[in-house]
């Protein structure tokens, strides 16, 4: 795995455990499970190189999309809600996905 990756992976794991603190002080379980098995999954992809930490990392992102969604649908509207959820939840897989882009081949 490249050093910029491998510094990436680091950056992500300090922010999505940020993000878990925040959601574990605000009493949001649902979420802070959620973000729980995805910092393993990217702890599975920075320690062991396994594809298999991000696809987990990618399902998550999925449920914490829908929960995210959900939970702040009364309080944002619909629209802010969706939108806010979407950036949450895709940034971190996103952009470790452009970093592995060209290094697939090369994870177990």
């Amino acid at each position: 795995m490249k050093k910029a990756t491998k510094i990436w992976l680091w950056a992500a794991l300090a922010l999505c455990l940020g993000t878990t603190a925040l959601n574990l002080s605000e009493g949001r379980w649902l979420s802070v499970a959620i973000a729980a098995v995805s910092i393993a999954g990217l702890c599975v992809l920075l320690f062991t190189q396994r594809k298999a930490g991000y696809l987990v990392m990618c399902l998550c992102a999925v449920g914490s999309f829908l929960v995210g969604s959900a939970q702040n649908i009364q309080l944002l509207g619909a629209p802010t809600a969706i939108l806010m959820s979407l950036i949450g939840s895709a940034l971190v897989p996103g952009i470790t996905g452009l970093f592995l882009k060209s290094q697939w081949d090369q994870l177990r």
